[in-house]
């Protein structure tokens, strides 16, 4: 995989961010800006909405099959999933760096990326 397959490029004026997609455990809304999380707990906000990021992301084939939209406010990394409580309303992420993260998404969601999930085994 080359570097451009993996890294996200958001330009802006005289600004550039080189988004390392294999690095990515997720990312949140922030009103008009997002915010990046990487593996060992380093983050960093960029002054584009998560909509923008993800049509942009659609247009990267090895993207499509990692990253994907939860609900209004999440782009997680379906490689640091490792638990769905839907009753609980929380998505288990594992940090590679050590940790985990839990995430508050809606029921429905969750339902909807587990119905996938299970489709996309068989």
């Amino acid at each position: 995989m080359t570097r451009k397959q993996t890294t996200l490029c958001l330009g802006s004026y005289d600004e550039l961010y080189l988004i390392d997609l294999n690095k990515v455990v997720y990312m949140e809304a922030d009103d008009h800006y997002s915010n990046i999380y990487y593996t060992g707990e380093s983050s960093f906000m960029v002054p584009y909405g998560l909509g923008e990021i993800e049509q942009r992301l659609l247009n990267m084939p090895w993207a499509r099959q990692r990253l994907i939209r939860l609900g209004r406010k999440y782009i997680v990394n379906l490689q640091s999933v490792f638990r769905i409580n839907t009753v609980k309303e929380t998505i288990f992420l594992v940090n590679p760096a050590g940790g985990t993260l839990n995430l508050h998404i809606s029921k429905p969601v969750l339902r909807g990326l587990i119905e996938q999930l299970r489709a996309h085994e068989q």
